[in-house]
């Protein structure tokens, strides 16, 4: 069952008028899917994860958890122009205007898409073995040539530019999310989660990996105090709050001085934001944290 944190609880729906495919995993998922990406807008947090896995807050005290019957996880969520979209295994997209109703659609690509951003009034989406998509309405999308076979992991918006991370320290800039450029990360580490904040772009990957830049071209690297894989990077409030394997978190002002937090869980955490004067974290079996500051996690 869902592991037990303070105020915030799963409450389990089941969307028995969407199925993906013929033969999917019956009678719906996992009440404790593992949840792989959050975002906060419009007034709402909604985060993503296995068996197709959507749940969505006002408040990041009581998350409504959606399953569409199929077997597959989705491990990206974003918001843009008032349409929330998210992507994952063979390709498959959804986009919603209310985050209840779910538009349902496969990329041309059985690969597995990992980022989305939106920016430039252009929907984004990276995946696995370099796959990079655009749209500018969602619905009609466009395979860019991003120059490199490795798997994109995290994609973000800022400045107008995309940066897009992935495996063996890559870094691609874009500022339509068509024509891509790759920048000299300085690293050969799997980055796994990319933010931008206060003028600044932030990655963080394996082994306690973190990389900051004030343009997406020129990267520092940064020292950590642990070695456990980073999975995700958030920004707000003057803050960078890093999240990952064994319940890592860690918080920065710069993206370059790093200090550990109290997590109080061991499980893997995926996936941060910031929002409404929250941090929400979220991880496997369905963990979900909060927090005011970064320091300090219920």
């Amino acid at each position: 069952m869902l592991e037990a944190y303070r105020r915030v609880t799963l409450v389990v729906l089941t969307l028995s008028a969407l199925s993906l495919s013929a033969g999917a995993c019956g009678g719906g998922g996992d009440d404790d899917p593992d949840l792989y990406a959050v975002e906060f807008a419009a007034d709402a947090f909604v985060t993503v994860g296995d068996d197709y896995a959507i749940a969505n807050s006002a408040d990041a005290e009581e998350f409504l958890l959606q399953f569409i019957n199929c077997c597959g996880s989705l491990r990206a969520v974003a918001f843009g122009d008032g349409l929330w979209f998210t992507a994952g295994t063979d390709g498959v997209v959804l986009t919603s205007t209310d985050t209840a109703n779910w538009f349902v659609q496969f990329l041309d690509t059985g690969k597995t898409m990992r980022g989305a951003a939106f920016g430039n009034d252009r929907y984004v989406l990276v995946g696995d073995d370099g796959r990079a998509f655009s749209s500018g309405n969602a619905g009609a999308w466009g395979q860019a040539d991003t120059g490199t076979g490795a798997n994109l992991e995290d994609v973000v918006f800022a400045a107008g530019v995309f940066v897009a991370v992935g495996d063996d320290g890559t870094i691609l800039g874009s500022t339509d999310g068509d024509t891509w450029e790759l920048e000299t990360s300085g690293s050969t580490q799997d980055l796994f989660g990319v933010a931008a904040g206060d003028g600044r772009f932030v990655a963080v990957g394996r082994n306690g990996t973190a990389l900051a830049s004030a343009d997406g071209i020129v990267w520092e690297t940064a020292t950590t105090p642990v070695g456990d894989n980073l999975q995700e990077v958030g920004h707000g409030a003057g803050t960078f709050v890093a999240v990952g394997n064994n319940g890592t978190i860690l918080t920065s002002p710069d993206g370059l001085s790093w200090t550990e937090r109290e997590s109080e869980t061991g499980h893997d955490l995926f996936g941060v934001t910031y929002g409404d004067g929250l941090f929400v974290a979220v991880g496997s079996k369905a963990v979900i944290l909060t927090s005011e500051d970064g320091v300090t996690w219920n």
